[in-house]
């Protein structure tokens, strides 16, 4: 494994900190008010049934595993290479458009076929599990699903960093 710099990790960790958190928070804060508003419009008209809201509640359940899946790669990435994050928060500070090279290593292919295996998945059951079920709920518990797991992977991930003395940007 390489050995990083602490400025590069620490560079890394507060591009983690400034950009992966509180867009995460925003989005999982978006589908759990939709969530909300949604469960709140069904209790009044009476149509808030169970097997609908299990069906919801799964699809959510499936996006939070898709986001731990997402967020252990791109935890791999700062850990192997902290330089590309690093670089993301320099680009990001002098607003430059550009993104960094592609990070290479021997496993990418597998990585790609994982993620577009992955998102089929989903997909086919987001499918086979929408009868009877809302677009809102679908789309508001993927939503809540995949970011407020984000935020708890990448929240743990900085206050251990911040534990160990290993920056995190603050």
């Amino acid at each position: 494994m390489i050995n990083p710099t602490n400025r590069e990790r620490d560079a890394a960790l507060s591009y983690v900190e400034r950009y992966f958190l509180p867009s995460s928070a925003l989005l999982g804060m978006v589908g759990m008010g939709g969530l909300f508003l949604l469960s709140t419009f069904q209790w009044q008209r009476h149509t808030l049934s169970v097997p609908a809201f299990t069906r919801e509640m799964t699809i959510g359940l499936l996006a939070a595993l898709l986001s731990l899946l997402h967020a252990r790669y791109q935890y791999f990435i700062l850990e192997t290479f902290p330089r590309h994050y690093a670089e993301l928060a320099s680009r990001a500070d002098r607003m430059a458009l550009s993104r960094p090279a592609a990070i290479v290593h021997p496993r990418r292919r597998q990585v790609v076929i994982g993620y577009v295996a992955g998102i089929v998945l989903f997909l086919l059951a987001v499918a086979v599990l929408h009868r009877g079920v809302s677009w809102i709920g679908v789309v508001s518990f993927a939503m809540a699903g995949f970011f407020i797991t984000r935020v708890a992977f990448w929240k743990k991930v900085v206050e251990t960093a911040r534990t160990n003395g290993a920056g995190g940007g603050k």
